[in-house]
């Protein structure tokens, strides 16, 4: 929705009456009785509106964020509806200013009303960060058994309104207190090993069949482990490190040397490292391609969280697996004890005529396969910075009382987030104290205060204005909302001292926002702020019909997730202009995406930034794969689900919801003539009670007709059912405000003619973000005041993201 309201033909029905105190206020009841009371009062409710039925108690508040709308569809020139009479400008011009006025001498009042303490839980993600900032410990709560999922509100996960607290939070957060305690401060501290398994090593009997039979061709080349698609090969056995359990769960560091067999015209292979789903499926916890060829293989390394014991395993993923060779009994014949082991392709003493065929008689390979070395695990690997962050949070066993109290104190201090009187620890101290005449020894005694203060309110939560009511925040409270805003974790030390100098409210802002946009975690804030502002947690929510699209595949969709985040990172990192969001003659690609868009392969492995022609009908965010998917129902695109998505993303708008019993759109009837999804939408749109919504979405989304369900280019339309060819697609259409566009490139010409309200909608995606809230009306000024701010530096990202951390609504609770 607007973060103000929903659009006009969808304002709620308010059961207020007219408030008598305000008084008849011209011009803006001749205007209401003039332009509007007809479709919206006793005797037409067009949108369930009844404007007459709206309270003008302005200081109140209850409908107010419902009039500012009506001062944007006025001023935008969508209300009134074309087929009506148009007001004069002057008569806009009265109505705009007297109503403005209305709203703006009631916000005092508004703002006093509001609550005086807000507490805002921590998302997941903010739980792990912070768990790691403060004690260096690496902690998943996204595991089974762990962390509850969090409520998502139109794809954030971090609005206070929608964290609650259950039982089951709070017996998972105790669970997740002892574990990070357990990892912090281990009983038995286990030393990083390393192991290493070569080709020979992972074969049965240490591949000593297949080195024979090497010997017997008199093959000089090194033995190697075939993994190949459809088969699933142990990566990591629990007894590889020996004795495991909690102690060793932690970043451990993969090494592997391998090369790949890329079929002609072929895509590269893909080596996916996980967990086992199913006989021939992995979910990945490391995904790369293999782009080395056979004869100069490449050392590949890889940091991962690995909760132990675990075992992975080895998956190639490729859309060319060859089903069509005897399945089973072809996987089963390559893997096989006494099969021969693969060494080289151009080794065609190997390519036995009555062995299962994976190369062509010149050697090239028939799909893609993976030819590995060795593999090297090493861990669990801890920094010298990490170690550091735990020096001094557990006393010695011997230490004094105070002593004691000295410690908890400054870990709470740390904890918390700021300042904590002597009296707030005296519960923790005293748990303590129990532990230890309850006969354990000081350091269980003293992690169960620990413990406390992890599952304490004041950990779990951002507590702002307390405890006496005010407007503004203070410099530590300030510090917490920057510091989860730009790293979504708890302030670094340097933040702290400056909390503690009460610089922040001064120019030790400017100071303390750049030091932090030019620190390491500010990715964090890249990959969270992008995933959640562009709704990606959608992409494959509705796995796409291997039948109607068999080249998709989870690599696929992988890259595709991907792609919006590391273009939003080089946007940001290069502070470019946020029309780049728009369009582009560039974006960030795989060899995988580059194989789907038809683009030439980057030279190196992972995304690289990679230039785009007219021809190939991408740029900006809009055109990819997972803006065009996420809205997709996994056989069909559904352009209403487009403008949806859209209208939230680029203009921070959310349509009303369909009235109840809406029947769905249905499939072609076999003997009718093939007729396109707009041409459903067309007959859907002539009910009188759809009609005006979807004038504003559908055009928003039938400008990517040309895209099918998973995005790729298309000219016609595919029916499966019905009379005649395939249509074509007609991605034309009129804007609200009757601009017409004839497909998505001139579509997207009009939203950068509409740049400043993309600006200002992007502006209350980063605040609602920062802020942890739903804006509302009296935010109003403030967001202006952010946008004339980013207009001075040429609107680029970096810049709109520093004007909105240094901005005076930042600073308020």
């Amino acid at each position: 929705m607007t973060r103000f309201g929903c659009l006009l033909s969808a304002l709620l029905v308010a059961d207020f009456s007219i408030v008598s105190a305000v008084g008849a206020v011209e011009p803006m009841d001749g205007f209401l009785e003039k332009h509007c009371i007809s479709c919206h009062g006793p005797e037409k409710e067009k949108g369930d509106l009844r404007i007459d039925k709206l309270s003008r108690d302005f200081k109140l508040g209850a409908d107010t964020h419902h009039w500012a709308e009506m001062i944007e569809q006025v001023n935008s020139g969508e209300m009134p509806p074309k087929k009506e009479k148009k007001p004069t400008q002057e008569e806009i011009a009265a109505f705009v200013t007297q109503l403005d006025s209305l709203i703006k001498e009631g916000r005092a009042s508004r703002m006093s009303a509001r609550p005086a303490v807000t507490h805002y839980r921590l998302s997941r993600k903010e739980y792990q960060n912070t768990v790691y900032d403060l004690l260096g410990v690496r902690y998943d709560p996204t595991q089974p058994g762990e962390l509850n999922e969090d409520t998502l509100w139109h794809g954030l996960e971090r609005l206070g309104s929608e964290l609650s607290l259950s039982p089951s939070h709070v017996d998972r957060y105790y669970r997740a207190a002892e574990v990070v305690l357990e990892r912090a401060f281990p009983a038995v501290n286990g030393e990083a090993r390393k192991v290493r398994k070569t080709a020979a090593e992972l074969r049965y009997n240490g591949g000593k069949t297949q080195q024979e039979a090497l010997d017997r061709f008199g093959i000089k080349r090194p033995l190697r482990f075939l993994l190949f698609p459809g088969n699933v090969q142990n990566a990591l056995s629990p007894q590889w490190f020996g004795k495991t359990g909690p102690e060793h769960s932690g970043l451990y560091r993969m090494r592997l040397q391998a090369s790949g067999i890329r079929p002609l015209g072929g895509q590269p292979a893909h080596l996916s490292i996980g967990k086992r789903t199913g006989e021939e499926t992995v979910a990945g916890i490391i995904d790369f391609d293999i782009t080395a060829p056979e004869d100069h293989p490449q050392v590949y390394e890889f940091d991962v969280m690995l909760e132990m014991p675990a075992t992975l395993d080895f998956c190639v993923v490729a859309t060319d697996v060859v089903d069509r060779r005897s399945g089973a009994a072809f996987r089963n014949a390559l893997a096989s004890r006494g099969g021969y082991i693969f060494t080289h392709s151009s080794e065609t003493l190997l390519l036995n005529a009555n062995a299962p065929q994976m190369f062509d008689d010149k050697g090239n390979g028939l799909f893609s396969t993976v030819l590995l070395d060795w593999i090297e695990w090493e861990g669990p690997l801890e920094t010298p910075a990490e170690k550091a962050r735990r020096e001094g949070v557990v006393p010695a066993d011997d230490a004094a009382p105070q002593m004691i109290a000295n410690h908890l104190h400054r870990f709470a201090e740390r904890a918390w987030r700021r300042p904590v009187k002597a009296e707030e620890l005296e519960p923790y101290l005293k748990s303590y104290q129990a532990e230890l005449e309850a006969g354990e020894k000081p350091m269980e005694a003293y992690r169960v205060a620990l413990q406390g203060v992890l599952t304490s309110r004041n950990f779990l939560y951002l507590v702002e204005g307390e405890p006496e009511a005010r407007e503004q925040l203070n410099d530590w409270e300030l510090a917490s909302r920057l510091s989860y805003f730009l790293w979504s974790s708890m302030p670094d030390a340097a933040l702290f001292t400056a909390a503690q100098k009460g610089t922040l409210h001064g120019e030790g802002l400017k100071e303390e926002v750049d030091r932090m946009l030019a620190d390491g975690r500010i990715n964090r804030f890249i990959d969270d702020f992008s995933r959640q502002w562009l709704q990606l947690h959608r992409v494959g929510m509705f796995p796409p019909d291997k039948k109607l699209y068999p080249n998709y595949d989870r690599w696929l969709e992988m890259s595709m997730r991907e792609e919006p985040v590391e273009f939003f990172r080089e946007v940001f990192q290069k502070n470019l202009p946020i029309t780049g969001f728009l369009d582009s003659d560039w974006t960030m690609a795989n060899a995988r995406l580059c194989d789907f868009y038809g683009l030439p392969e980057p030279k190196g492995g992972g995304f690289q930034r990679v230039s785009l022609k007219p021809e190939d009908h991408r740029g900006g965010l809009l055109t990819m794969g997972a803006a065009l998917g996420l809205t997709s129902d996994g056989t069909r695109h559904r352009p209403v689900h487009r403008g949806v998505w859209l209208s939230e993303v680029i203009f921070a708008k959310t349509p009303p919801p369909p009235p109840a019993n809406v029947p769905a759109i249905e499939p072609n009837p076999p003997k009718s003539p093939k007729a396109t999804l707009r041409d459903k939408l067309e007959a859907h749109r002539n009910d009188a009670n759809c009609a005006s919504c979807h004038a504003k979405i559908d055009p928003l989304g039938l400008a990517w007709d040309n895209y099918d369900a998973i995005g790729q280019w298309r000219t016609h339309e595919k029916i499966a059912a019905g009379t005649g060819a395939n249509p074509l697609v007609n991605p034309s259409g009129e804007m609200s405000d009757g601009r017409a566009f004839k497909d998505a490139n001139d579509f997207k010409r009009l939203l950068i003619e509409d740049r400043d309200k993309f600006v200002r909608a992007f502006i209350e995606h980063l605040c609602t973000y920062g802020l942890r809230r739903v804006l509302t009306v009296d935010d109003e000024d403030d967001l202006n005041a952010i946008a004339t701010e980013a207009k001075k530096n040429q609107s680029g990202v970096k810049a709109i993201v520093r004007a909105v951390a240094l901005s005076a609504l930042m600073k308020k609770r």
